[in-house]
């Protein structure tokens, strides 16, 4: 959505606002979405290992140059990017004039690089970090379609577990692979986002849980089955969450699974002025389980890249006081709405969709802000409880099984499309 001069620019005015003629950037996201560029160095980010250097008229990138290929190599030249040994960039930062200023964010920044600098340090916040949170036009378009790839892989894959469940179990770690097959089969996908967490009955209740090819749960058509996951696409990143039941939920699961279902819609509706951080909006996300004396110890939402880290700040949605949370949401950030209720030793619940924040409207209290749901799957609805939901609510989640339908059956066959038919009917 924007070119890397673009980009330069805009934090070249924020540098010169601080005094400062270089930027150290050495959070890989950040590199990565400043210069336009992606790469394969560590597993379910698309980034690559380097430093950067933007100065006044150019940007040093130091990185093994073995890992760019002659026709970019051209391309960054021409662009006034110059590349550097990797390891130089220790020297540089050593051998900089006490009186040039560099702008560096502590947060961001390791010891050894922080030490090495012998040019007069200005502390600050993350400049490309907060501009990144803000995603474009252009990747608003292109994440809205991730997402619907996303749905349809997602289809596929339900489609088949159930139906394999028919005739035999299939392990948490067969699901999270054939989960990543059906990914896999758009020409968009690069990798998964993170491993995915396959939780089935009390594994699901281990909020970090991870499947062992060769010691994990065998899935079987009856409890409750938790599956957290994202894809990396070209296009966007995804991150969702469904908790599914593959018998009679009792009436214990289906309440708790409403209570997490209430505070996800309340968050998924929520209207608030300009001005309001995570912190504040964390407690819609509870306020119903905790009506029943229940509670999640995980944060409610974490930002999330554009085809880059699943988990992204600077802003978070979390009880937490802590410094994510007080970050103010502004349109354009994408952010994971995630509650969750865990039984030990017996199930887990967590919804999760990602939600953008977007213009509501503009009143004499100030303007005011929303979010809409970019994630496109259906909710399991023989885990709902109705008789504890509001007419609102209803509502909401009608509208929403409705959106699913209509978004991802143009691109399922017949049969598929009659399985998303009966997922998506209205309560």
């Amino acid at each position: 959505g924007k070119s890397r001069k673009e980009k330069f620019d805009e934090v070249r005015s924020i540098m010169k606002e601080n005094d400062t003629s270089q930027y150290l950037i050495s959070a890989l996201d950040s590199l990565a979405w400043i210069l336009n560029l992606r790469g394969s160095d560590i597993d379910y980010n698309p980034v690559f290992l380097s430093f950067g250097v933007l100065r006044n008229n150019d940007f040093l990138l130091f990185i093994e140059e073995n890992k760019v290929k002659q026709d970019l190599k051209d391309i960054l030249n021409i662009e006034n990017i110059k590349l550097k040994p990797y390891a130089e960039i220790y020297t540089y930062l050593n051998t900089l004039d006490n009186k040039t200023k560099i702008y560096v964010n502590p947060d961001t920044c390791n010891y050894n690089l922080f030490t090495s600098i012998s040019a007069e340090i200005v502390k600050g916040d993350d400049i490309v970090g907060n501009l990144k949170a803000i995603k474009n036009p252009v990747e608003i378009k292109n994440l809205k379609k991730a997402h619907i790839i996303d749905g349809v892989a997602l289809t596929k894959f339900y489609i088949w577990l159930e139906k394999t469940l028919e005739s035999r179990t299939v392990s948490e770690y067969e699901a999270a692979e054939k989960l990543a097959f059906f990914r896999s089969k758009n020409k968009e996908y690069i990798s998964e986002s993170f491993g995915a967490i396959v939780g089935y009955k009390s594994n699901g209740a281990i909020i970090h849980y991870s499947p062992d090819e060769k010691n994990c749960a065998q899935i079987k058509p009856e409890g409750m089955l938790l599956i957290d996951s994202g894809g990396q696409y070209l296009c966007g990143t995804t991150d969702i969450t469904r908790t599914t039941h593959f018998g009679n939920p009792s009436k214990e699961e289906k309440t708790n699974f409403t209570l997490v279902l209430k505070g996800h819609i309340a968050v998924a509706m929520l209207k608030f002025p300009e001005g309001t951080n995570g912190y504040q909006i964390d407690t819609f996300a509870r306020q119903y389980l905790w009506e029943y004396g229940l509670n999640f110890y995980h944060g409610t939402g974490h930002g999330v890249g554009f085809f880059l880290n699943v988990h992204e700040g600077p802003q978070g949605i979390s009880s937490a006081l802590a410094k994510r949370t007080k970050v103010l949401i502004k349109p354009g950030m994408l952010t994971s709405n995630e509650p969750g209720y865990y039984k030990d030793g017996h199930y887990g619940i967590r919804i999760e969709n990602l939600i953008l924040a977007i213009d509501d409207q503009e009143t004499e209290y100030g303007k005011f802000f929303k979010h809409t749901t970019v994630t496109i799957f259906p909710l399991d609805t023989k885990l709902i409880d109705e008789s504890i939901l509001t007419k609102a609510e209803v509502q909401w989640i009608n509208d929403y099984q409705n959106e699913v339908y209509e978004k991802l059956s143009p691109h399922l066959d017949n049969d598929e499309k009659k399985w998303l038919r009966e997922k998506c009917g209205n309560i």
